[in-house]
């Protein structure tokens, strides 16, 4: 019998939770729990075993970013594998670009001893440091992600507690699930946001927009002060649009002319200079006064702004007036 869709669902075979773990002793004891456990709850985790023999570090990478949140455990014996301590740095990175959630787990060892390496695990530190002292790149990453990692907010389990491994890791899951939820309402605000853009570039198409060549620009004819490029705003946009990019300049006036007869009579509009000011752009302190003026109309409309006030690397809207169409227009 064929299956609904209604009772059909389809699941994403990347892995949502990536375990960066030290020690076949670890694997065979507390992963071989907390790995079925997270799957009982529906949630795609990853563990090095799974990999494929004979594909590198780089294959483990990928899986890495792939990933939702990786659960880094650390152990007495973590700081004495190269492997372990490849992948936290990868781990760092995809991190610092707020690609991935990360949540250290204290395996019977004390979070302090890891951030300063103290005790035996910083003695395993140490000599491995040296093993690579001809790669201080390479360590020196190490040694920033396991201080980064191991400050964040993390779940410790001492050597000598209270709780079972089993119910320390029904909190790791329900602390993975937090998070996954987490991610999903930020993944879902992030999707409303892309709607309001598109509703917002619909309204504007049912507009006029003009080419910016169609523009009269100071300078536009000297390479040297203007260049246009054609961009699209995601690498999804089929469609690039060309617009006019100033490179130096010290002067600035840009004016237009629309016949406003293509315009439906009565109703109202807005007239605005789309631009996109970049962090490289040099401090303009002098206002720029922004002009309207309506064809047989002898109201001028005038406003200033300030360069410094627009938002950085955002395409904005700076007004220069609005009025109602007429038919005389």
């Amino acid at each position: 019998m064929a299956a609904s869709s209604s009772d059909m669902v389809l699941r994403s075979t990347r892995p949502q939770v990536f375990i960066n773990f030290r020690g076949e002793e670890l694997r065979r004891g507390f992963i071989s729990f907390l790995e079925p456990t997270l799957k009982n709850e529906n949630i795609n985790v990853f563990i090095d075993e799974l990999e494929l023999r004979g594909r590198d570090l780089q294959n483990l990478f990928v899986r890495i970013k792939e990933s939702k949140i990786a659960l880094v455990i650390f152990s007495k014996d973590y700081a004495n594998s190269e492997w372990c301590l490849d992948e936290l740095a990868m781990i760092k990175e995809c991190m610092d670009q707020g690609n991935l959630d990360v949540i250290p787990i204290f395996y019977k060892v004390e979070p302090s001893v890891v951030k300063y390496l103290l005790g035996y695990f910083g003695e395993n530190f140490m000599n491995l440091k040296n093993r690579y002292e001809n790669d201080p790149e390479r360590t020196r990453k190490w040694e920033e992600a396991l201080a980064s990692v191991s400050q964040k907010f993390g779940l410790p389990f001492p050597e000598k507690s209270d709780r079972t491994d089993r119910e320390f890791i029904n909190s790791i899951v329900v602390e993975v699930k937090r998070v996954l939820e987490h991610i999903g309402g930020k993944a879902d605000k992030r999707g409303h946001a892309k709607v309001i853009q598109r509703q917002q570039q619909e309204e504007i198409h049912q507009g006029c927009m003009f080419n910016a060549r169609e523009l009269k620009i100071s300078g536009s004819h000297n390479a040297r002060y203007w260049t246009f490029v054609s961009i699209s705003e995601s690498p999804n946009d089929e469609v690039a649009f060309e617009v006019a990019k100033m490179q130096r300049n010290y002067y600035l006036e840009v004016s237009g002319f629309c016949q406003t007869e293509i315009l439906t009579t009565g109703t109202k509009y807005e007239v605005v200079f789309v631009v996109k000011v970049e962090d490289t752009m040099s401090r303009w302190d002098v206002p720029a006064k922004v002009q309207l003026m309506v064809p047989y109309s002898n109201e001028l409309q005038e406003r200033e702004l300030q360069f410094v006030d627009l938002i950085r690397n955002e395409w904005v809207d700076i007004q220069a007036g609005v009025f109602v169409h007429s038919r005389k227009t």
